[in-house]
C-alpha cells in the first residue's frame, strides 16, 4: 500500500473479510478529519489483519478534532502487527483503540503513545464480552478518568508488555471493572494516578500476573501505590517494588487490599512508601478485611510516616515460608492485627 492516509481509509473499508493489509515501510499516515463520528478509520466490522512494517498511525493534533483511531465493532476482529498509534483523543472511551462487545483485538509489537480518553482507556478499552491478546507492545504516555494505558474489561492476556508514564485519575497502567487478565512477563512502571492503583485498579473479575514486575509507580491519592485490589488478585513470580501512595493518610505503598483475595507466590513486595502526612501506614500491605495469602514470597524494606511500615490488617494471613524484615518504623507493630510470623 502507499504511504498515503486516503489509500489506507479506502483499503480498510473496503476490503473483504479475512484481508491482510501491509503498509508502506514506516511511512506515518496522518488522520486530520474523523471518518465517522468519534472514529477517524472506518469502524472495523470484520476479519482483518494490517501488517504495519514500522508504520505510524497518527491524528494530528494541531489541526483535527477530537476522535479515536481504530474502533473495533461486536462483530470485529482486528490484528495490527509492529504498528505505532499515536494521539487519539476520544471524547469517550478508548483513545487509541475501543472494541465492543463480542469484538476481538490482536496486537504484537505495537506501540500506544500519547493517546487520550475523556472516560475510559486511554489506550485501549477492551469492552465488557470483548477478547484481547497483547504480545511485545508498549503503552507510553496515555491518558484517561480510568485506566490511562489499558482499560481491561473483557477476557485479556498480555505478555511481554511494558506500561509506562501513563496516567489516569484511577488506575494509571491499567483499570478493570470486571472481565478476566492474566498478565505475563508484563511490567507496569512510572505510570500515576490522581487517586487509586498508581499501576492498576481492580474491581472486579479476576488477574493474575506471572513472571512480572510493578514498580515505580505513583498514586496522589490515599489507596495502593502499586495495586488496588477489590476482587481476586494472584501474583506469581512477580515483583512489586518502589511503589508509592504519597496522599494524607495514605494506605498501602506497594498493595491496598480492599475485601478481595490476594495470594502472593514466589513473589516480593520491597522498598515501597506510604509516605504521606498524617496517618500514612503500611508501605508494603494494607489489608481490609481481604483473604490474604503469603507463599513463599517477601514484605521487606518498605516504609511509612507512621507504623507499621510493613503490614497494616485487621485480618490475619495465611502464611507458609515468608518474609516481614527492616520495614520502617516496624515491620508489623501498630496493625489491629500482627501477621503470624512477623515480629517487630
Amino acid at each position: 500500500m502507499p504511504c498515503d492516509t486516503t489509500a489506507l481509509i479506502n483499503a480498510i473499508a473496503t476490503a473483504p473479510a479475512g484481508s491482510t493489509l501491509v503498509l508502506a515501510r514506516r511511512c506515518t499516515y496522518h488522520l486530520t478529519t474523523a471518518y465517522s463520528g468519534d472514529d477517524g478509520l472506518p469502524p472495523i466490522d470484520k476479519q482483518l489483519t494490517i501488517e504495519g512494517r514500522g508504520s505510524t498511525i497518527v491524528r494530528d493534533g494541531l489541526t483535527a478534532g477530537a476522535f479515536r483511531i481504530f474502533h473495533v465493532t461486536s462483530t470485529g476482529d482486528l490484528r495490527l502487527d509492529d504498528i505505532t498509534i499515536r494521539g487519539g483523543n476520544a471524547p469517550g472511551d478508548g483513545g487509541g483503540i475501543l472494541v465492543d462487545g463480542s469484538g476481538k483485538l490482536k496486537l504484537d509489537k505495537i506501540t500506544l503513545d500519547n493517546n487520550r480518553a475523556g472516560e475510559v482507556g486511554g489506550g485501549v478499552d477492551v469492552v465488557g464480552g470483548a477478547t484481547a491478546y497483547i504480545s511485545r507492545s508498549q503503552f507510553t504516555f496515555n491518558n484517561a478518568a480510568e485506566g490511562g494505558g489499558l482499560q481491561s474489561d473483557g477476557t485479556i492476556t498480555t505478555d511481554g508488555v511494558v506500561f509506562s508514564r501513563n496516567y489516569a485519575g484511577v488506575g494509571g497502567a491499567i483499570g478493570q471493572e470486571e472481565g478476566d487478565a492474566v498478565h505475563r512477563n508484563t511490567t507496569l512502571n512510572n505510570n500515576t494516578s490522581g487517586f487509586d492503583g498508581g499501576g492498576i485498579d481492580i474491581e472486579s473479575g479476576t488477574v493474575q500476573f506471572i513472571n512480572s514486575k510493578i514498580i515505580n509507580n505513583t498514586t496522589a491519592g490515599a489507596q495502593g501505590g502499586g495495586i488496588f485490589n477489590d476482587t481476586s488478585l494472584t501474583l506469581i513470580k512477580t515483583e512489586v517494588s518502589g511503589n508509592v501512595v504519597g496522599g494524607s493518610g495514605g494506605k498501602g505503598g506497594g498493595i491496598y487490599e480492599n475485601f478481595g483475595t490476594l495470594v502472593l507466590r514466589d513473589s516480593s513486595v520491597d522498598h515501597n512508601s506510604a509516605n504521606g502526612s498524617g496517618t500514612s501506614q503500611a508501605g508494603g500491605i494494607y489489608n481490609t478485611s481481604g483473604a490474604v495469602t503469603l507463599d513463599h514470597s517477601e514484605v521487606n524494606n518498605n516504609a511509612s510516616t507512621v507504623a507499621p511500615g510493613g503490614v497494616w490488617t485487621d485480618t490475619q494471613f495465611m502464611v507458609n515460608r515468608s518474609e516481614f524484615r527492616r520495614n520502617i518504623p516496624t515491620n508489623c507493630n501498630g496493625s489491629p492485627g500482627i501477621v503470624a510470623g512477623c515480629v517487630g
